[in-house]
């Protein structure tokens, strides 16, 4: 078995950017692509706190990076005899854009999804909800919120499936169209995980504890 180690450049000996940082502090994991390559997430202490997306070949040689990778797990999308990867997209640092992005296999961007939520709701235990433009810690969110913390899933057809910190589970079908939006029960302090599809296509999500199982028809 080969192993492959990205190393850090020693900044004073090229005017390149500084190497890439894996750290604990990331819930980035590995993807396995089609052909043989991997993508990973890694930070960077430049990049306005977006990190990058690093791409590797099949024998582990550096092949590519998009501007977006703290905190990132792409899903991955085969069609066409090719494959396109779906990530999150995050602006931190000027509060927005969030977007939901898919890459063609270059990491060019094909389309993006932007999030518009302004309201922030808790469900409440009548099945009612209770939403207002500012958080009890005084924030709002005239940006959107964050794709925070998750892993989109994409199935068969290529739609894609997201859960964000407003709440709510995204349906997103290819060029960026919304198909559906479900909130579940709380937007902020809930656990910000990934999206799962089973075999027969149903979609699995967490929040603020609760897990919740969508049939086809969603």
């Amino acid at each position: 078995m080969q192993h492959h180690v990205l190393r850090r450049r020693r900044r004073s000996n090229t005017n390149l950017p500084p190497a890439l940082i894996v750290d604990d502090v990331s819930s980035s994991t590995p993807v396995a692509l089609p052909d043989g390559g991997v993508l990973y997430g890694a930070l960077d202490d430049y990049n306005f706190a977006r990190g990058h997306l690093v791409k590797l070949d099949k024998d582990g040689q550096f092949a590519g990076a998009y501007t977006f990778g703290w905190d990132s797990t792409p899903a991955v999308y085969e069609h066409d005899h090719t494959y396109s990867i779906v990530i999150k997209d995050n602006h931190y640092l000027s509060d927005g854009p969030f977007l939901l992005t898919q890459l063609s296999r270059d990491l060019e961007v094909e389309w993006t999804f932007r999030n518009t939520t302004t309201q922030a709701c808790v469900r409440q235990p009548d099945g009612s909800l209770v939403c207002s433009y500012t958080t009890a810690d005084g924030e709002t969110h005239e940006n959107g919120f964050e794709w925070c913390v998750n892993a989109p899933a994409v199935d068969a057809s290529g739609n894609v499936y997201a859960n964000a910190e407003d709440g709510y589970v995204y349906q997103i079908g290819q060029g960026g169209v919304l198909k559906t939006q479900t909130f579940l029960n709380q937007a902020l302090g809930a656990a910000y995980t990934p999206v799962a599809l089973d075999p027969r296509g149903r979609v699995y999500a967490l929040n603020n504890g609760e897990l919740t199982v969508f049939g086809r028809a969603h």
